[in-house]
């Protein structure tokens, strides 16, 4: 439905399991998702790594200075995008993860405020005897404001949600170092 709806679309995930096999499914299946990363430190490593991910995923987008813009172009020309949720954003916004303040990146309410499109949630998890389960849900029902646009800060709520529910359902596959809840 997504492949062939014609209609722009967000997908989001989470550091679980094999996370990075959700942008090879789509691209195996066509899909065409322009996916949204954090080049490794290691600018080695990096390159290499962006190679092998460019071969068998959509586009890459590199989570730097005007990435966003670059992500509202890929929406407006009907296309589709995905993106990590569980990351620190440190300008982001102040809202409840497993009941304490984390500042959370409102991109995805934003742009689906702007161009009102369907938003999925994605995970990857691992199942005994080595075998992966990828599962799609939504499309999610978006809180709206009065007008009835997009509401970013309760999308936002509603998707940190979603993801503490992923994370208490299968806590070891979560695999998150950093200090999310730092002020």
């Amino acid at each position: 439905r997504i492949r062939d709806g014609g209609k722009p679309c967000i997908m989001f995930t989470i550091h679980s399991a094999n996370w990075e096999l959700l942008g090879v499914c789509a691209a195996r299946f066509g899909l065409d998702v322009s996916v949204l990363f954090r080049p490794l430190n290691n600018a080695i490593l990096g390159r290499k790594l962006d190679r092998l991910r460019g071969s068998m995923m959509g586009s890459l987008v590199e989570s730097r200075s005007g990435a966003l813009l670059a992500l509202s172009g890929v929406l407006g020309r009907g296309g589709n995008i995905g993106v990590l949720v569980d990351q620190r954003f440190h300008r982001g916004l102040s809202l409840p993860f497993f009941g304490h303040p984390a500042k959370t990146n409102p991109s995805l309410g934003k742009l689906a405020r702007r161009f009102d499109c369907d938003v999925y949630g994605a995970r990857s998890v691992r199942l005994p005897g080595g075998r992966i389960r990828l599962e799609l849900v939504g499309p999610i029902d978006l809180p709206r404001d009065k007008g009835g646009a997009v509401d970013v800060e309760q999308t936002m709520r509603k998707v940190n949600g979603i993801v503490e529910g992923w994370v208490r359902e299968n806590p070891g596959q979560w695999l998150w170092m950093h200090r999310r809840w730092r002020p």
